[in-house]
């Protein structure tokens, strides 16, 4: 339990989490709120005693916060709105920066962390709380889980015939009531919560049908888990069955709850979305059963990191990744049982942590937090995939593929998600490198034909980019610079597309650096005046939203600022600004280059706006005037000048 004195000054505050003192020292107030700062040593002890990790970087909006149960809480600097995973809630305030330090609303991140708010006579108390109790499954068979503040364990106190009841100490819940199940041999599920605020007990207990019963209760991925089994069948260890049973979930009926708790309903498994099915071998290797993972292990490399997968067969895997901020990669190997206990466990630089996990009856997955967008090189042999993570931050690369492990594998070749650049990689035209710049240094580029605008739609063919409902990145991105080309034309521009239909620019299914470098040749070759990158943004919850123009080298710094100034006051989406990046296709652009993210296609207002040809065609607009400004102030000089 965390207890606040009532008496706490503006500054610090005293508390006492589970027995333990917890000074507060960076204490605010806003809107008659109160805030704490994300570098306040009492918080990042609260956090470690929930097993959460934040990460915020100077300069960045978004303050992201893992829980024990792999689920991303977000919140934006100046922003009301924040996510806890899939679902959003408003704050009493928006978080603010008070030098160089973000300040989160005290009592929303509380509940974004499933402590629940509630009083002791004059002191406050943060309860643990159990915010979710589902049964998933059907018929015969059914999983009841639970989710809470930090891994959930639970004591059986009865276990008969009838009745089977678990008590979560410490735990309180604004779940209590009664519902009717009628799955799994379960005929109604309770919950009620006794003892005090500072030391509550909640209790669920499950009416059994005759004959029913149940497995031991076990932890995945910190939520508790207990498979029933009704009709007198044994218990159903479901990791055994050839498919997961569907998923029917209820919540327990009792007093609704405000917005501010709902946010704790049930996620993506392991903060990751579901990946699309993997096709399961057939005929011969079929026959062989699956393949085993063995001992996953990282360790760190001269240049960056290598993490090791042995695996014993032959099996078919897929890997994802996000964008930044959130910066996770995984890679799901089908047809796969894993030969040891699940792994979650801290990493140095360049990884955050690792986790490995049967994540269900046929798919082992292995997921990876990184510091950045690092570059990452996936390796399939015959005895396993080797993952080496690099030491550069790169940030365009593809967002998923698949491939082979085991005598499956046609090739060994490496499949690059995103090749490193190098710092001085900047200057293949022979300029020489701004060491204040970092990467991408000075230019002396002259256009050869400064009449000519390279549009480049992000995606396409083999790599569709985000989705949603239906929705590609690359249809939306191929609209938007096809009636970019044509307003520029009808004012007298020439313009090239690195591609005009929905095709891979190098070939399908190639690595990130043959696609990205093929996009720059076709601008390096052009002459032109400038590179125009087209895409639509993402992120693993809807509340990011708005517009950003990123930029890689000094010479981009004018076109980016003009571009992003005329969205700005046109397309009335939020103003991210311009960010310098080491996007490739920026920084590898002989030209000034921009890559403008339009909108969150995972946004649901932004999502509508992309949706609407009105809009995209303000967004073509915009560009296009912001180019034709640009190239009023920077004119290029004649060959005598």
């Amino acid at each position: 339990m965390l207890l606040a004195t009532a008496h706490a000054s503006a500054s610090t505050a005293t508390y006492r989490f589970e027995g333990r003192s917890l000074a507060f020292t960076h204490v605010s107030h806003a809107a008659g709120a109160a805030a704490v700062g994300i570098d306040d040593p009492g918080l990042r002890s609260l956090l470690d005693r929930l097993g959460a990790v934040l990460t915020w970087h100077p300069g960045e909006r978004y303050v992201l916060i893992t829980t024990a149960q792999a689920v991303v809480i977000s919140f934006s600097v100046g922003d009301r709105s924040y996510d806890v995973g899939p679902l959003s809630a408003d704050a009493s305030f928006a978080p603010y920066l008070v030098g160089s330090e973000v300040y989160l609303p005290f009592i929303d991140l509380m509940h974004a962390l499933s402590l629940a708010p509630t009083r002791m006579g004059v002191d406050r108390v943060l309860q643990r709380e159990i915010t979710s109790i589902d049964v998933r499954g059907s018929g015969d068979q059914a999983i009841l889980v639970a989710r809470g503040a930090g891994s959930l364990e639970a004591r059986v106190v009865r276990d008969d015939a009838r009745h089977v009841e678990y008590e979560f100490a410490g735990f309180g819940s604004t779940l209590a009531g009664t519902r009717p199940v009628g799955s799994g041999g379960i005929r109604s599920l309770s919950v009620h919560v006794a003892g005090s605020a500072a030391k509550p007990d909640t209790f669920v207990t499950l009416e059994l049908a005759p004959g029913a019963r149940h497995d031991a209760p076990h932890s995945n991925n910190g939520d508790f888990e207990v498979a029933f089994g009704g009709g007198g069948s044994a218990p159903p260890l479901l990791a055994n069955e050839g498919s997961a049973p569907t998923i029917a979930e209820a919540p327990v009926a009792g007093p609704p709850l405000a917005a501010s708790q709902q946010i704790a309903s049930p996620v993506y498994p392991g903060g990751e979305p579901s990946a699309s099915p993997l096709p399961v071998p057939s005929g011969a290797n079929a026959a062989q059963g699956p393949a085993t993972v063995g001992a996953v292990s990282a360790q760190n490399t001269s240049n960056g990191a290598m993490v090791t997968i042995p695996v014993a067969g032959n099996a078919q895997f897929a890997w994802h990744r996000l964008r930044a901020p959130d910066n996770r990669f995984w890679i799901d190997i089908s047809n796969a049982n894993l030969s040891g206990g699940p792994v979650d466990q801290t990493e140095a630089d360049p990884l955050i942590s690792m986790r490995v996990r049967q994540n269900d009856p046929q798919t082992v997955r292995v997921a990876l937090s990184l510091v950045g967008a690092q570059s990452i090189i996936v390796t399939p042999s015959a005895t396993g995939i080797t993952i080496a993570i690099g030491n550069e931050q790169v940030a365009d690369a593809p967002r998923f593929g698949s491939g082979s492990v085991g005598t499956l594998v046609s090739s060994n070749e490496p499949q690059p998600l995103v090749t490193p650049v190098p710092a001085d990689m900047y200057g293949e035209n022979g300029s020489a490198q701004d060491s204040s710049w970092k990467f991408g240094g000075g230019s002396t580029y002259v256009p050869t034909n400064p009449r000519l605008i390279v549009i480049d739609p992000g995606h396409g063919g083999s790599d569709p980019g985000s989705e949603r409902n239906g929705v590609t990145e690359a249809s939306l991105t191929l609209d938007m610079a096809k009636r970019l080309q044509g307003i520029l034309v009808a004012r007298g521009w020439q313009v090239k597309m690195t591609r005009e239909t929905d095709v891979d620019v190098y070939r399908p299914n190639d690595s990130a650096h043959d696609e990205l470098q093929a996009r720059d040749n076709i601008a390096n070759a052009s002459g032109g005046l400038l590179l125009v990158s087209i895409h639509v943004n993402a992120f693993i919850n809807s509340g990011p939203s708005g517009t950003t123009t990123y930029y890689s080298k000094p010479i981009d710094v004018p076109l980016a600022q003009t571009v992003q100034n005329e969205l700005a006051s046109t397309l009335g989406t939020k103003n991210d600004g311009i960010i310098k990046s080491k996007l490739y296709v920026t920084l590898h652009a002989h030209m000034p280059a921009i890559l403008i993210e339009t909108a969150f296609i995972s946004n649901p207002d932004d999502f509508a706006k992309l949706t609407s040809p009105d809009w995209r065609q303000k967004v073509a607009l915009a560009i296009a005037d912001g180019i034709d400004q640009y190239a009023q102030q920077h004119p290029v000089p004649s060959p005598a000048q």
